[in-house]
């Protein structure tokens, strides 16, 4: 029998312990992690998303500075050679600051000093109660410290949670960030007991305003060398022999070969990218869940289409669905980055708790993660996207969900049944015909009820609406499971609205407020867009949608159907305009911005029908 990984498992002795739990070795970049806490840098603070295993990484460096070398056996760390066992050797306190509903001083007081008391028990040590949890712990750290005649390695689970989950209650907030900035001055007071403090959490918070005088913590979170120190990377797969043995053992009962699944696994569960090293790696607990599923599935075949959702399905931070029903859940805005740099904004943005920035709280929480620009832009850049299909599918088909019960009663039907529901606008897209776009678009929009548009109604603000009907589309296309859509896709000239590969077909939708669905068109061939699907090799159509703000509806449809570009004659097959003096393609080189707007708004739309569809409005 071959181990495989486990589920539900996030103490290190109880994993190495269990036969048939597989364990794949991090221990050498953790070997690093503590080079550099116990050398110059004493203080660390590493984020990573909910369920990514940072809990088992504090048990673990917990059993190596405890000295409990058994457990390593057949580690790297275990060899001979590769860690001091003796002069290593720390008395070790462990907080888990994890604490829930504990929004006013006194519960999270009280909630506190039971979990400093639980810690300095579980560290041999007995502690006197003590009405301030700052109080308590300052104890823990100097009976450890007095018993063991040692410096304490101190491990924190969990900073940031008594923050976030007050975030939603502002008048006791000040109360909670009071009791905080207490705890951790305490660590300042106490660091000559202190040997080391490793600290992880979900959130960045600002550390200025959470630890005053102590803000001393070096943040590793895009740190290149600990970029898949949580996580599992392609290649510790392939390496790893009873991965190998599992995903053939799942293959089986798929009904398909290894290569394939190693293909879906991929797309739906790796991607995530936590620094500018181009090292992917998958999410721990969606590949052990999805292992566990194949295993359970008693004979019966598991689609590959159909793997299971278990990360993003197991919960969403609270902060992070009361900050989308406040300001209305949408495909991510890349330019909250403020023209930025990506990583740059990240490294300088930290969570601010009462006005939380939607990109940077998004990539925190694990439904947005870094990655290379497309293949045909400077490749050193970085941009935020979806880590892959598992998150992606799962945003897309909550977003109507977290904004109102009667779209969530519609989204909440069965998979057969949200096809059929979106299968005449999938049909539409994919024939190019404006009038059944016109109609299948303008029957979806109007299941929503006025709540479903209030909020880019109150903002008044056209990209705000902009926003709001691409999200609403893009969810429809990827709710039925038939098209996979991207949102502001980056070119070298702007952001296309929303990009679907169908099969041998590619769509470039564009949609207005303002204008028309002619201009939407207009603004592709200006901003160059189609370029960015010349090599693809597929057949291109684009689609200009015009969405009335005060009707909350479609009220316009265009469609130009570029056909397959052909590289030897720099044209496509069907220019939009074969009388006009310049291809696209020439046009898109051309320099003078107002020249090129200037020629594409002289040529006349509608004596050029051929291969176009006229603008359909309602």
């Amino acid at each position: 029998m071959y181990r495989s990984l486990p589920t539900g498992i996030d103490e290190f002795p109880e994993l190495r312990s269990l036969s048939k739990c597989l364990y794949v070795d991090k221990t050498k970049q953790i070997a690093d992690l503590c080079a550099l806490l116990l050398g110059e840098r004493p203080q660390l603070f590493l984020s990573r998303p909910r369920r990514f295993g940072k809990t088992l990484l504090l048990s673990t460096l917990q059993s190596l500075f405890l000295g409990e070398r058994h457990w390593f056996e057949g580690t790297w760390i275990g060899q001979e050679g590769h860690w001091d066992w003796n002069d290593c050797r720390y008395p070790v306190l462990r907080l888990n600051m994890g604490v829930k509903n504990a929004v006013t001083r006194p519960r999270l007081e009280k909630r506190l000093v039971d979990r400093f008391a639980d810690a300095a028990d579980r560290a041999g040590i007995a502690i006197d109660p003590a009405p301030g949890a700052e109080i308590v712990l300052a104890q823990a750290i100097r009976q450890l410290h007095k018993l063991h005649g040692r410096p304490v390695v101190l491990l924190i689970d969990e900073y940031d949670t008594p923050i976030t989950e007050s975030a939603g209650h502002p008048e006791t907030l000040p109360e909670v960030m009071s009791v905080m900035r207490s705890v951790y001055g305490a660590l300042k007071d106490e660091r000559h007991r202190i040997r080391c403090t490793f600290m992880t959490g979900v959130t960045r918070i600002a550390k200025a305003g959470l630890f005053s005088g102590a803000n001393h913590f070096r943040d590793i979170s895009f740190s290149p060398a600990f970029n898949s120190l949580l996580g599992f990377t392609e290649s510790e797969l392939q390496d790893t022999p009873d991965l190998r043995r599992t995903m053939a053992d799942c293959a089986r009962i798929a009904g398909c070969s290894v290569t394939n699944l190693e293909a879906a696994l991929r797309r739906h569960y790796n991607g995530y990218q936590f620094s500018r090293k181009n090292e992917k790696v998958y999410n721990p607990y969606s590949l052990a869940e999805c292992f566990a599923a194949f295993s359970e599935s008693q004979g019966t075949v598991l689609p590959l289409d159909e793997l299971p959702n278990a990360w993003a399905q197991s919960g969403t931070p609270d902060v992070l669905f009361q900050l989308w029903k406040a300001r209305g859940a949408r495909t991510h805005d890349l330019a909250y980055t403020h023209g930025k740099p990506t990583l740059a904004f990240l490294e300088e943005t930290n969570y601010d708790v009462t006005k939380p920035n939607m990109a940077v709280l998004m990539y925190q929480a694990g439904y947005l993660t870094l990655t290379q620009e497309a293949p045909s832009l400077d490749s050193s850049l970085l941009r935020l996207d979806f880590p892959n299909q598992e998150v992606k599918q799962t945003y897309m088909e909550a977003l109507h969900g977290w904004q109102e019960d009667s779209v969530a009663e519609w989204h909440g039907r069965e998979r057969e049944e949200r096809r059929a529901g979106v299968a005449p606008m999938h049909k539409a897209l994919r024939e190019g015909n404006a009038q059944d776009i016109l109609s299948s678009l303008d029957n979806y929009f109007q299941q929503f009820s006025y709540p479903l548009h209030a909020v880019p109604k109150a903002s008044k603000e056209y990209y705000d609406y902009e926003n709001h009907y691409r999200t609403l589309v893009c969810a429809a296309l990827y709710a039925g499971g038939m098209m996979s859509p991207w949102a502001e896709v980056p070119t070298t000239r702007g952001r296309i609205d929303i990009l679907v590969e169908a099969g041998a077909q590619i769509l470039c939708l564009e949609c207005k407020t303002e204008g028309s669905a002619v201009n939407a068109l207009q603004q592709a061939w200006n901003k160059g867009y189609v370029d960015h699907c010349r090599m693809a090799g597929k057949s291109v159509t684009v689609v200009g949608l015009k969405f009335d703000c005060d009707k909350r509806t479609i009220v316009e449809a265009s469609v130009w159907k570029l056909g397959r570009y052909d590289a030897r004659l720099e044209r496509w097959e069907h220019e939009p305009f074969l009388q006009a003096d310049h291809s696209l393609t020439q046009l898109s080189r051309m320099k003078d911005d107002e020249a090129r707007s200037a020629i594409i708004a002289s040529w006349d739309i509608s004596s050029e029908l051929t291969n176009g569809e006229r603008c359909i409005k309602a």
